[in-house]
């Protein structure tokens, strides 16, 4: 009788760790390393739609979220420094729950901040989730480039 019971039991078990919100793999907060200073929760889609994004100045900023002479209600943006900050967003997406990890450096050879976005999929549903990834960074030297490197596990 109790053998009986062991293959219920082990598929239970797989059900609870390959669920969305039980998976180990998604445990945890995202997890920003590098020089970002901080995520920025932008409660929007941009109206310029892009892969990646590099904004350095206001005037770019509201443009891409649709400014007040685009016809379009612009959103509530978060306040950002632009004068000591750069503001980078890269499109990535994962299926059920995701994880996210984003890491931004300096490479000083060739005069660019590198973007790493890796989106870990977590469970067995077929729902995307998109993510625009907004971080902050130390401002953006000039003649200096950015490179976006996403992981899609």
């Amino acid at each position: 009788m109790k053998l009986n019971k062991i293959p219920w039991i082990l598929f239970i078990l797989s059900t609870i760790i390959t669920s969305c919100s039980k998976n180990p793999e998604c445990w945890g907060e995202t997890e920003n390393t590098g020089i970002i200073i901080r995520s920025v929760n932008i409660n929007c889609e941009p109206c310029i739609q892009q892969n990646n994004y590099i904004i350095q100045d206001d005037s770019t900023y509201s443009k891409i979220f649709c400014g007040p002479n685009s016809g379009i209600d612009p959103c509530d943006l978060p306040i950002i420094d632009f004068s000591s900050q750069t503001l980078l967003g890269v499109r990535a997406a994962g299926n059920c729950k995701i994880k996210i990890q984003r890491e931004v450096n300096p490479d000083e050879n060739e005069k660019k901040y590198v973007y790493s976005v890796r989106v870990k999929s977590c469970g067995v549903c077929k729902t995307k989730i998109a993510a625009e990834n907004w971080v902050l960074v130390p401002k953006l030297p000039t003649n200096w480039s950015v490179s976006f490197e996403v992981e899609e596990d």
